[in-house]
């Protein structure tokens, strides 16, 4: 049997988690600690097998206008080998929360990119595939950062190489500049806005999102590497580091610039990959906005930033798809219909 442990430390916590075989900075205190922060009610339990560490469950209380509460497991739960029966308590274990908090709906996603037993167990227990797109980088694109600098410019596409290149030949006007701190907020912000309003697409709001960034400086976990042409910053990308990965979380570039032939991205990206190997991580994932296998050549919201991203090199890393354990049937009939409309209709796939 297993016993679930919450837990109050957050050092303890992230020592934990970063034990996984696999983790992401959604699983961190500090995502922890912003989420409480905004009012969210959250969860987090270290698994034991005994006295062995065996895995975790973090995930929130979410609400929705149109259906009610439902409980939501970002990138978790987690066994690091985990029977069938085992996955069974998990589920027990988190229903028992669903349902002290009127919810609808639980919802896995892991981070595994197979797992035959999980998959069993998601067959035996009539878990349904979740009528969403790939969200929370569930698809990436991930860099292998134990390799040579030189190796992983050469597994960058040639014209990107190229463009590259030119950048590290322009030290008169363009240069990077990295912090670690909140001095860039005000600039990422800016940024920030101009991008949303470029593409159209929707994201939270900037102060959540400050707010959220916030957290992850006081944990350490924050870099600004800014991009400046002649002086003025025109780019910025912003990485958040948890243990042995780092992840492109948001980028943002200034609108003015994008006609005038200044591909700062892709020495922010040189300068993305200088900073992990110094940190010590073994990833960098560009976290998400990739498109599903099979989708090349069709249309998707995301062709253009999934092309750029994989044009960087390194590989595409496919998790596998969310689930749903259905708690009120009658509710979650008219939500999967509703959400699988809402998603198709916006040219995603819920298929992946």
């Amino acid at each position: 049997m297993l016993h679930f442990k919450e837990m109050v430390d957050d050092n303890a916590w992230d020592s934990l988690v970063q034990t996984l075989p696999n983790y992401s900075f959604l699983n961190s205190s500090a995502r922890y600690r912003y989420e409480e922060s905004i009012g969210r009610k959250v969860f987090r339990y270290a698994i034991y097998r005994g006295e062995e560490f065996a895995g975790i469950i973090n995930c929130f209380v979410g609400k929705s206008k149109l259906f009610g509460n439902f409980l939501e497991c970002k990138h978790s739960p987690m066994l690091k080998e985990g029977r069938e029966e085992e996955w069974g308590e998990v589920l027990a274990f988190c229903k028992e929360i669903a349902k002290e908090n009127s919810c609808f709906m639980l919802r896995f996603a892991p981070l595994y990119e197979v797992n035959k037993t999980l998959e069993s167990f998601y067959n035996r227990n009539s878990f349904k595939l979740a009528p969403i797109h790939n969200v929370d980088a569930l698809i990436s694109q991930q860099i292998d950062l134990t390799k040579g600098m030189e190796d992983l410019r050469r597994n960058m596409n040639k014209t990107k190489r190229n463009l590259l290149n030119r950048l590290l030949k322009n030290t008169e006007d363009v240069v990077v500049r990295i912090f670690n701190d909140s001095s860039q907020f005000d600039l990422f912000k800016e940024l920030h806005e101009q991008t949303v309003k470029l593409k159209g697409y929707t994201d939270k709001p900037t102060s959540l999102l400050l707010s959220e960034l916030g957290e992850q400086v006081k944990n350490n976990m924050c870099y600004m590497v800014v991009g400046y042409y002649k002086n003025k910053p025109i780019g910025v990308w912003q990485c958040t580091v948890y243990g042995e990965h780092m992840y492109l979380y948001q980028a943002a570039t200034d609108t003015e610039f994008r006609d005038k032939n200044i591909n700062i991205s892709y020495l922010l990206y040189w300068e993305c990959l200088k900073l992990g190997k110094e940190l010590g991580c073994k990833v960098f994932d560009l976290f998400g906005g990739v498109v599903p296998e099979g989708y090349k050549g069709r249309k998707h919201p995301w062709m253009g930033v999934g092309a750029f991203k994989e044009s960087l090199g390194g590989k595409k890393v496919t998790y596998m798809h969310s689930r749903d354990y259905v708690l009120s049937k009658v509710k979650y009939y008219i939500y999967y219909v509703y959400s699988w409309l809402r998603t198709t209709l916006k040219g995603y796939t819920i298929k992946w």
